[in-house]
């Protein structure tokens, strides 16, 4: 899904105040816009995420391994079922040391999203996370990475 957006005009110092008045609106109105589409761009995202938030959970092979774990008895973060959805899910990844280079924004919240959701559905409480629980170099990564995806998707237009 491509953004399309216009070329934005530009002002020149021998603008007059009414040239200046109709250029700075148009552009605020056009930047105004393309914002607009820039989140809806990153709402969808966080959507899909939603959408196929643990789907491998589904899988009746891992049903099936889950099962078979749970009965050894072994502490459920040490399991195969469990180690297989860590490195499956994409939102895991901030607990885990092999994060795809392409880690982003999206990924962080819809982990922050599974934990909250999580803990309060389970302990009703509310979630007691601390911004150590992604470092600050995976979030800079995951910052510089949706950056990077939202330029990638963005087709500037001239009149």
């Amino acid at each position: 899904m491509s953004i399309i957006i216009k070329k934005a005009p530009t002002i020149n110092e021998t603008a007059t105040d009414d040239e200046f008045k109709d250029i700075n609106f148009s552009g605020t109105y056009m930047h105004i816009s393309d914002v607009q589409k820039g989140c809806a761009f990153i709402a969808n995202k966080i959507i899909e995420a939603g959408i196929q938030h643990d789907n491998t959970k589904m899988t009746v092979a891992d049903i099936k391994l889950c099962a078979e774990n749970r009965k050894s008895n072994i502490p459920v973060r040490e399991t195969e079922w469990y180690k297989s959805h860590i490195k499956n899910n994409r939102h895991h990844y901030s607990q885990h040391e092999q994060c795809p280079d392409d880690y982003n924004l999206i990924d962080v919240i819809e982990s922050l999203v599974d934990c909250v959701m999580a803990i309060k559905a389970r302990r009703g409480q509310k979630a007691k996370m601390s911004t150590n629980y992604i470092s600050p170099e995976l979030l800079e990564k995951a910052f510089k990475n949706t950056i990077e995806m939202l330029e990638n998707e963005i087709i500037v237009e001239n009149d």
